[in-house]
Parts: structure tokens; sequence; C-alpha cells
């Protein structure tokens, strides 16, 4: 493309200095021709800089050689270290929660980042208050860890056959060495075992500090009674009228109240509690699933991580493991105004309302098998468009990484399809600029689902 270019320029040339002499007017003067050789050679030089997206996928994506965690080698995953940088915060996607082989790929990558790039902290798309304050209570055996990520970690991974050896290896061997990787959470879907056991009464000691009258204590006895109704795939349904008891009187207890007798992090369980509230409810309403409720969730998702960067962990780098939808970025920065179908990663991709650098890399797949443990739930797989960024990565190639920062510094906008799955496109083809959704992307040929694996194989 760029020698044609070039020749088609060069003819130009000929032909316009060939006329020029033919007519012998001033712009056969020196100067004037000057002034036409370089205003020919920025043209050459424009079309030379102009390339397709499609030529800088063949040109940079390389080959990842594998996805063995077991594997000690890394030289293959360099790519994605330079890639990353100084990142403080780097996510990692997946199409559907349950892509297996992806779930494979991103427990090798989180060994690497831990182990090469000082990444000491792994936050999930998960029960926040359960990964959070669960983890660190507990004793950092392997029996007790496996035990706690079975009990606690969303089951689409935590119970998924191809995320064992990650999870239930080497998670627990870190804690071996000086560089152990902790767990936390981010989710305001409260499920997990140890918030089942703990949380009620935690929410009562935070809201013993803003009780003030006899009302205020019986406002909070319905709030803290019905919370167990907000914990998911603890309740086959849900009791309604609970719900919206607990809602109303939530509602009522923090009525007018400031909230300055509690700390930063007290005041973020509060919005938590009163979110899952709102987010079963959604549910049972058949709401849950618009724009707006999904940026409530992403929102506080996003309040989560911040306070876990700057108070919980303030010295250390993060991981993030989550669907592709929730940490892609938007295609440009924007004020923060309750707008509609804003995701958690574009909070984190905006540097209006995320002060810290933000890595993301987003998963695709050519084929997919998307099998959910414990779930009959199957969704609708597309094989990739004939021009598709999943077409132009190397046939010979199962697996791939790209970084986008050559071409976004072009600053050429192109969309192009690629099944990058954001909340309502999983693993369907879709156009768009996705070079400024995902900083990179990770290409699997071929995912597998998940096999459901229980306690007694994880002791195995």
């Amino acid at each position: 493309m760029i020698t044609i270019g070039f020749g088609i320029l060069t003819v130009v040339l000929l032909l316009t200095f060939w006329f020029l002499r033919k007519v012998k007017n001033d712009y056969t003067k020196p100067k004037n021709i000057l002034s036409f050789l370089l205003i020919f050679y920025w043209a050459s030089q424009s079309i030379i800089a102009q390339t397709t997206v499609k030529d800088y996928v063949k040109k940079s994506a390389v080959e990842i050689k594998h996805l063995s965690i077991k594997d000690n080698g890394v030289t293959d995953l360099e790519v994605v270290g330079r890639a990353i940088g100084d990142s403080r915060i780097v996510a990692l996607g997946e199409q559907n929660h349950g892509d297996g082989t992806t779930f494979e790929a991103k427990g090798r990558l989180v060994r690497y980042l831990h182990e090469q790039k000082g990444f000491n902290v792994l936050v999930f798309e998960s029960d926040y208050f359960g990964l959070t304050y669960g983890f660190e209570n507990i004793p950092k055996t392997q029996d007790s860890i496996n035990h706690f990520i079975f009990d606690n970690v969303m089951g689409n991974w935590a119970w998924c056959d191809k995320a064992k050896s990650f999870l239930y290896e080497y998670i627990s061997q870190t804690h071996t060495t000086q560089s152990p990787l902790q767990i936390a959470g981010m989710d305001s879907q409260f499920h997990g075992s140890y918030t089942v056991k703990n949380l009620v009464n935690r929410a009562s000691q935070i809201f013993s500090k803003i009780i003030n009258t006899k009302q205020d204590s019986i406002q909070a006895k319905v709030v803290l009674e019905n919370l167990p109704q907000t914990y998911y795939w603890t309740y086959k349904e849900p009791d309604s009228t609970a719900l919206e008891n607990g809602w109303a009187s939530i509602s009522k207890l923090l009525k007018e109240k400031k909230l300055d007798s509690l700390s930063i992090e007290e005041r973020l369980m509060i919005d938590n509690i009163k979110l899952s509230y709102e987010q079963m409810i959604d549910v049972l309403h058949k709401t849950y699933y618009t724009d707006y409720n999904y940026t409530k969730r992403d929102r506080q998702m996003f309040n989560n991580l911040m306070w876990l960067l700057k108070y919980k962990f303030p010295n250390e780098k993060i991981i993030i493991w989550a669907h592709n939808a929730h940490i892609a970025k938007f295609n440009q920065d924007f004020e923060d105004n309750n707008q509609k179908g804003v995701m958690t990663g574009h909070f984190l991709g905006n540097k209006k309302t995320n002060p810290f650098s933000y890595y993301v890399i987003g998963v695709t797949s050519y084929n997919a098998n998307p099998i959910w443990v414990g779930m009959n739930y199957t969704i609708a797989v597309e094989k990739p468009k004939k021009n598709s960024f999943e077409n132009w990565i190397n046939p010979n190639w199962n697996f791939s990484f790209i970084d986008w920062k050559g071409w976004n510094e072009t600053k050429t906008n192109e969309a192009f399809s690629m099944k990058g799955s954001l909340e309502a496109i999983q693993h369907r083809n879709f156009i768009n600029q996705w070079n400024k959704v995902f900083d990179g992307v990770f290409f699997i040929r071929n995912v597998d689902g998940c096999k459901q694996i229980n306690l007694e194989e994880i002791r195995k």
C-alpha cells in the first residue's frame, strides 16, 4: 500500500512538472519549485504514514505460546509487561462468565504480573465485603485459603475446572513466599459465605453509631432482619415484601443524616448495603439489566475500587478480574454527571475520575463454547466476520496479544469488527473503535466452557 501511494505521487509530480514547463510560467522559478517539493514531501509522508488497522494488527500482534500456569517460562509474556509499563491498575477481561479457557489465560497472566511486575492484589468482580474482609481474617494455610475461595469467590470461577490450578494451587503457594497474593472484591452483590455469617453483625455495629432515636432503632432493626434477602444465590426467590420494607427502612434511617460520625470505610459499607437492596428489587422487577441499573452497580464497584486503592492497599498495584463489559474504557473523557450507561471501566479510563494509571486487556476469540457452572445458561455465539480482528490474527496461532499504543499514536479513527463482548454483545460481532475501548487484546482461538468441580477435587 505504501509503495503504491508513493508511486502515484511520483507520477503526479512528473506530470505536473512537465505541464508547468510547457506553459513556461512563474511556477518554474527555483523558489516555487522548492515550495512545490516541500508540499510533495509532506503529502508523500502522509501517504506513507497512513495504514489500516488490519495492517497494524498483522504487523504488531505477537504469539503467546501457551496458557499453562505451571510453566515457569515468561518470555512470550514480556510483550504484555512492556505494554502495561508502570500502570498501577491492570484489568483482565473475559467475553462471558462461562469461558473456561479464558480463565486459564488470566491465571497465567496474573502469575506473570505478580511475579514479574509486582502486582500483589487481585480484585474480583465479586462480593466486596466477603472477599475483602474475609480473606484478611483467615489463616493463610492452603486448606484454609482454598476453602475460602471455593465458598466466597463467584462460582463462575471458583467452581470451574479450568480455573483450578490457579485458584487452588498457585494462590496458596504465594503465601509460602515473601510476596503473597492478596484477594479482595469490588462488587456490591453480596453472596459469599463470609458475608452470610458476618455482614449483619458488621452493619449493626455501623448503624449503632447513627441511631439517635427510638424510631432510628426500629428502622435499623428492619434493615438488619431483611438484609439476608439481598444475598445472591442464597435465596431461590427473595421475599419482595421483605426487600421493599428493608429498602424503605434504610432510606428513612439515612434521611437527612450527615454521617459525620462514620469513617470513610463505614460510609462505603452503608452505600453497598443500600445498593444491595436496590439491586435485588430491580432483579425482581426485571429492570436490573438496563443501562441505568448497570450504572448504579458499576459506579459502586468503581467507588469500592477507589477505596481499595487509596486506603486499603495504598502502596500496592492491583489486578482486576472481571467481564470485558465492566472494565472497558469509554471512547473519550466525560463529565461525571450520573449519566446512563457508564461502566466501571469508563470511570477507570477517565482521567477526570481516576487519578491512577490504568491498562485494560480485553479478550476475544475465534470459536467459543461457553458453559456456566451450576447454571443452565446458553448464549448465541457468532463466527467472526470475514474482515474482522479475529481473522487478521495469524491462523497458525492459538493465542495472541496486541498492544494498541502504536496504532493510537496515529490518531486514526477507524472502527472495525471484533467480538469484544460488551454487556449486550457477548461473543457476537460488533463494529467499534476497539483500540480505544481496550489498551490491549488477548486473542484465544478456541474457548471451551467449564466443568463443575467440588470441594473434594480441590483437596486432591
